[in-house]
């Protein structure tokens, strides 16, 4: 049965490469492609290729949008909707007697943890735990609430499941493009935040490229780094990413804070190994070592040398990878989030609607 959904996204691609954004859009168009009505509310506007429906509302600024977006959704009338799923942002939405599902992209109370202690930031510390507060309760109002992982909704106070972000596994799978000739390692992500590529940097030029002659370091960021082997692509658009992707010998993202990390299951996708430190997302998506090497701070660069240079230690992880990337196909993340529209719809006063 076809629904009417209401999605609540502040940030949408390409204006935004954040995760939660790209959620949005992906999952706007799986269901769109399954006969779903899709209205996306946010401060950006549609993507060229997008069809299905944004309302943008206005006055997007970065410093404030998370306090005036959320203003802006309660000034929204729901009724027309059979469901509204939001993505953050929408304490005070009023629900006009409509069921809400929430998604949780990862928990501010642990990237306070991961980020604010590591940084040595109060001000950091207390705006995500701030969000926190927010988060608790968007989820509490919600009729049903869902993390893109187990991680992202440890910390609440009630019942939620785990539905994992999704990828274009199609888009994605290896098509016989060749690995690059020299030793290559692909960075996807800001430099500068959690992402930690600046540091990254710092120990490819420090601890691998004297130990691997001609290793590459490929940064897919809107910032730079300089040294030999770096090589700075800038933002990519989504054909030239995926080929970077296919063509790296490692994927490394050595994140302080994931709630998923989608570049983890984008690399599994391409047949490339990847390399994480220990964050919630890495240790969900990657099952603790399984389906890529995890390694502490420590010992990252001494295992990014062992995939660069062992052959069959990186030949080993892409079929186990492929099967794995399966899961995180858009086709089984609808499906799955159609169930739980048809749960709470069923539940709302006036039972199931569907296709208003």
């Amino acid at each position: 049965m076809p629904y009417n959904v209401a999605l609540i996204q502040r940030f949408l691609p390409p204006a935004s490469r954040g995760g939660a954004g790209h959620f949005a859009a992906g999952l706007a168009a799986a269901l769109s492609a399954r006969g779903h009505r899709m209205t996306v509310f946010s401060q950006d506007p549609a993507p060229a290729d997008a069809a299905w429906r944004v309302v943008q509302l206005p006055g997007r600024t970065r410093r404030t949008a998370p306090l005036t977006f959320p203003m802006q959704i309660a000034r929204v009338d729901f009724r027309p909707f059979d469901v509204i799923h939001a993505q953050g942002d929408e304490q005070l939405v009023r629900h006009a007697g409509r069921p809400v599902v929430r998604t949780l992209h990862g928990s501010s109370l642990d990237e306070a943890a991961a980020n604010g202690v590591r940084a040595r930031s109060l001000k950091h510390l207390a705006l995500h735990t701030w969000f926190y507060g927010g988060e608790l309760l968007a989820a509490l109002r919600a009729d049903a609430v869902v993390g893109v992982s187990r991680a992202a909704v440890r910390h609440l106070p009630r019942r939620a499941e785990v539905i994992p972000n999704g990828i274009d596994t199609a888009a994605f799978a290896p098509d016989g493009t060749p690995k690059s000739p020299a030793p290559s390692i692909l960075f996807v992500g800001e430099l500068d935040s959690r992402k930690r590529g600046r540091w990254l940097a710092s120990e490819f030029l420090a601890r691998v490229r004297p130990r691997v002659p001609g290793a590459e370091l490929w940064l897919v960021s809107p910032d730079r780094a300089e040294g030999p082997g770096i090589i700075n692509l800038g933002t990519l658009g989504d054909r030239a990413l995926r080929d970077a992707y296919r063509r790296a010998w490692v994927m490394c993202l050595p994140s302080a804070y994931e709630g998923f990390g989608r570049p983890y299951a984008e690399a599994l996708a391409a047949g490339t190994a990847v390399a994480a430190t220990p964050n919630p997302g890495a240790r969900d998506v990657l099952e603790d070592g399984r389906y890529g090497a995890i390694a502490h701070e420590e010992r990252l660069a001494e295992t990014l040398v062992t995939l660069l240079t062992d052959a069959a230690r990186r030949e080993a992880l892409v079929a186990p990878g492929l099967r794995r990337a399966e899961q995180y196909d858009w086709r089984r993340v609808a499906e799955a989030y159609e169930r739980v529209y048809a749960r709470v719809i069923a539940g709302a006063p006036g039972g199931t609607r569907g296709g208003a």
